[in-house]
């Protein structure tokens, strides 16, 4: 797992893999040109996952977990905002943002959409 949106942090984790390994850049790089170690990670048979990650399919084993060890999963969160203010808390630096919103109206219905 490569987080630090930086190539130098990019190159470390590439160069960190057990023969075989996978890093997953879950950053993006905005330099263009970002050097990566292709020799290296051709010899060692690397694989290298860039884009947006899918948690979607993992939040029903992820909220079990939660639920059955009594993991204190908000003490992950460095910054909670009203959905409101998502553009200032997204420019904000820190390491984990939860953005809060009210429940969206179900049009096909009387329930709401969470």
């Amino acid at each position: 797992m490569e987080a630090t949106s930086r190539a130098g942090g990019l190159r470390t984790a590439l160069r960190s893999l057990a023969p075989g390994g996978v890093c997953t850049a879950v950053g993006y790089y905005l330099a263009t040109g970002t050097r990566l170690p292709l020799m290296r990670m051709y010899a060692t048979d690397a694989t290298l996952r860039v884009g947006v990650s899918h948690a979607r399919a993992n939040l029903p084993d992820l909220l079990d977990f939660v639920h059955r060890t009594g993991f204190p999963a908000e003490r992950v969160t460095t910054l909670t905002a009203d959905w409101d203010d998502a553009p200032t808390a997204y420019a904000a630096k820190t390491t984990k943002l939860v953005l809060a919103r009210n429940p969206l109206p179900d049009l096909r219905g009387s329930q709401t959409i969470s």
